[in-house]
């Protein structure tokens, strides 16, 4: 007879046996103390189950995980290892997993290990991250996220893969320079840019003001951009497509693996579509002559850009960090429905862009010493067709004539772009307390062309694109950071030295006689910085920064278009002396930003008409400006987080030298907001519809105050405080209004799948929005995006 412990016993044991015998899905999440989901986390179960890496939700999923004791393990670069031994008895589990920063004492300092976007938010020269990664799920572009950002606003004339321009505290144009991963971006020829790739390719957006750092190798004056690429470990597979109004496509595919010898393979595409026959207001002439207003969609519009980059190489070995071999082609429609302003229609117009971009970079640490060495050889074609005998009208109807195009200049130009750069960037730790970076850029672009419809040389057929045009460039820079007071002191001094060289015949107006007289340019120039930050303790610092600095003229300026701008070998470089302030606070909770800027720039080049129908870049007048802005985030619960700022800059004309534009002195810088601001709310909901989902809702709200097209009286500007309230009397065909803009949408991210789906309405309210120039945006439109994501590390 079995006893009644040994019958508790047998049960006992039979239920253990039982658990262990099933299996379940194992979840979590990974964040860090102040509930910021951290990417990138490696989530290990012993030896016998493969490795998790949390998604860009930081979230981690074990399926069909058997029943057992297994000992979890969470690294992170930056933060303290977790490890905890767990019983798992095979139903579903949901974790909930916090790091600390790591800290360690190395000679009485202490080092805190921190993510790369928050060290480079606390470095000592100031940069705005835009967090891509954080919102990769979202229906939303890079253009929509820097819009966002205090200090920036974007110029996109138009519609989905339309042409973006980045004014940073006012500076726009080419005084803005763009990068990827510390690569100047020309070299892409347009095929990547901040227009056009997928926030899902991107690990964050660096947007310098002010100061640009040694290690970006630039010549700007208002700032710089720097794309940053996502980074992998293992094998990854990200898909997303999304659709939305204006038969809007936008898909995106990215896939890499790396073998145990550290060999790796991966692709980058992405693939962009757009009808953009968006609703406008424009004037058309009625039956009786006269210009009246009218709304039509717009008809010739369109827009398809794809880019493949496919690459491989080696990392991790005695010789190399990493040695990538990469190609990239990339192919660009672009169909043209008006001229720089919306005066009148074209109907048939159309820009082509192609290129193949092959590349190689080499990086490598050796103790104290690190080099970084990227090459790069393109071949870019670029054409422009106007060619059709008659106009259209706003409403797309078609009256033929004899006259070729529909632009001041017919075109059926092709023109080849041959360029190459050498990146060369070499770091030497002396110690602890002292580094010296050093930073060599060399980019040599050659032109040539053809068109038949084109400008010829005087008394001869020959086609002025056919000779070919030179440009060069040489941007180096070295910086010493040191380090003082326990690391409390940071200070980054930096040196630049900018030279560049152009070749070719100036033949504006096709007044060059002697065609092998080539026209030939050189300029060397020399700039210095400095940027220091103070931490007063564990939740604030201070930094400020100051540069004098220079930017060179680009090809584009020097040798005009063979179209409606002009050549200019005169050309002299910019140059501009910058000082920029600021202070940020830190915590769990709330993190503030206040920073203030001064910039005076002379010699501006600027496109100013010379002849109609031509224009040319000259070096004009000097422009001296200040602001201020500020940036708040407030997580209110781990269910609620607001954010907020506020822009206000003051960018005015001095120095006017000609008598008959003296008025001009003191006046706002034209056709530039001068106050915007953003507000935004972000919640999140676990457990929605199934026991392991997640809801995340959010909300953002944008505001410009009005702005002018041209420069205007300073008597004639609103006289509220600081110009933010009242309107300015001037007629208003000269003004762009005051703007709303209100967005909201959803992700919601399945129970345990890598799938998640994104929602958006932007401009819900379907208020009139203008660009630059009083180009009209979209109104309301709709846009739905999957995204499937799958991460597996060796």
């Amino acid at each position: 007879m079995i006893s009644r412990t040994g019958l508790v016993a047998a049960c006992a044991l039979f239920m253990t046996l039982h658990a262990f015998g099933q299996s379940g899905t194992l979840a979590g999440t990974v964040t860090d103390k102040q509930g910021n989901t951290l990417v990138g986390a490696s989530v290990t179960l012993g030896t016998a189950v493969s490795s998790q890496i949390t998604n860009q939700s930081g979230a981690f999923t074990f399926a069909n995980l058997p029943a057992g004791n297994y000992t979890l393990r969470v690294t992170h670069v930056g933060y303290t290892e977790y490890t905890e031994n767990i019983q798992f008895n095979g139903r579903a589990t949901k974790l909930t997993i916090q790091l600390s920063s790591q800290s360690n004492m190395l000679e009485g300092a202490t080092v805190v290990g921190k993510s790369e976007t928050q060290q480079v938010r606390e470095q000592a020269i100031r940069a705005v991250v835009v967090d891509t990664r954080a919102v990769a799920e979202q229906p939303t572009t890079l253009a929509e996220l820097m819009n966002r950002s205090p200090g920036i606003r974007i110029r996109q004339s138009g519609g989905l893969g339309n042409t973006v321009d980045v004014s940073i505290n006012g500076f726009q144009g080419n005084a803005v320079q763009y990068f990827r991963d510390g690569i100047p971006l020309e070299y892409l020829g347009g095929g990547y840019g901040i227009n056009n790739v997928p926030i899902n390719l991107l690990e964050r957006a660096e947007v310098y003001k002010g100061v640009v750092p040694v290690s970006l190798g630039g010549d700007a004056l208002g700032g710089a951009v720097n794309l940053v690429t996502r980074k992998h470990i293992g094998s990854m597979l990200d898909i997303s497509y999304e659709a939305a109004s204006f038969n809007s496509h936008i898909a995106n595919l990215s896939a890499y693996h790396r073998a145990e010898k550290g060999w790796f393979v991966g692709i980058d595409a992405f693939y962009n579509y757009s009808d953009n026959d968006y609703q406008a207001d424009v004037e058309v002439v009625n039956e009786n002559a006269n210009l009246v207003p009218v709304t039509v969609p717009l008809f010739h519009n369109g827009y398809a850009h794809y880019f493949v980059e496919a690459y491989t190489g080696i990392g991790n070995t005695n010789w190399t960090d990493e040695l990538r071999f990469s190609v990239a082609h990339y192919g660009i429609d672009r169909e043209s429905q008006h001229p720089a302003l919306m005066t009148n229609p074209y109907g048939a117009l159309t820009m082509h862009n192609t290129g193949w971009v092959p590349s190689i970079r080499y990086r490598k640490a050796i103790g104290s010493f690190a080099v970084d060495q990227f090459v790069s050889y393109s071949t870019i074609d670029r054409s422009r067709v106007d060619t059709v005998r008659g106009t259209y009208n706003w409403y797309g109807d078609f009256t033929p004539h004899n006259g070729i195009g529909e632009s001041p200049r017919p075109s059926l130009a092709t023109i080849d772009f041959y360029n190459f750069i050498s990146r060369t960037h070499v770091a030497y730790t002396i110690n602890e307390s002292h580094k010296l970076d050093a930073n060599v850029v060399y980019n040599h672009n050659r032109r040539i062309g053809a068109d038949p419809y084109g400008l010829r040389f005087a008394g001869t057929d020959i086609d002025i694109l056919s000779k070919e045009a030179i440009y060069a460039k040489t941007t180096a820079g070295i910086s010493w950071e040191s380090k003082w007071l326990n690391e409390r002191l940071v200070n980054q001094l930096s040196a630049k030295f900018f030279r560049f060289e152009t070749r070719g015949i100036d033949g504006f107006m096709a007044n060059a006689t002697d065609l092998d007289d080539y026209t030939t340019s050189e300029n060397n120039n020399w700039g210095i910085g400095n940027a220091v930050k103070y931490t007063l303790g564990d939740h604030h610092l201070l930094r400020a920064s100051f540069e004098l600095t220079n930017r060179l003229p680009r090809e584009n300026e020097l040798f005009g278009d063979n179209d409606t701008r002009a050549p200019n070998f005169d050309l002299e470089p910019e140059r501009s002396f910058n000082v920029n302030l600021g202070y940020r606070y830190q915590a769990s909770q709330l993190s503030a930003e206040i920073g203030a800027f001064y910039r005076k720039t002379k010699g501006m080049i600027m496109l100013v008409p010379v002849q109609p129908p031509f224009a040319q870049y000259q070096n004009l007048d000097s422009i001296r400006g200040y602001g201020v802005d500020i940036d708040l985030h407030y997580r209110i619960s781990e269910l609620l987080q607001l954010n907020a700022n506020a822009t206000w800059q003051d960018n005015r004309m001095v120095d006017i030298g000609d008598g008959l534009h003296q008025w001009i002195e003191g006046t706002r810088l034209r056709n530039t907001p001068y106050f915007f601001a953003n507000a935004g709310a972000v919640a999140n909901f676990n457990g929605v519809l199934a026991s392991h989902d997640r809801l995340k809702p959010y909300v953002h709200w944008n505001f410009i105050r009005e702005f002018y097209l041209n420069h205007i009286p300073r008597d004639a500007e609103p006289s509220g405080f600081l110009g933010l309230f009242g309107n300015a009397k001037v007629p208003v065909t000269n003004v762009v209004p005051n703007q709303h803009l209100l967005s909201a949408g959803f992700n919601y991210f399945l129970a345990n799948q890598p799938v998640s789906l994104g929602f958006e309405v932007k401009n819900m309210a379907d208020s009139k929005l203008y660009d630059y120039y009083k180009i009209q945006r979209p109104g309301r439109s709709f846009h739905v995006k999957i995204n499937y994501h799958l991460t597996k590390k060796r």
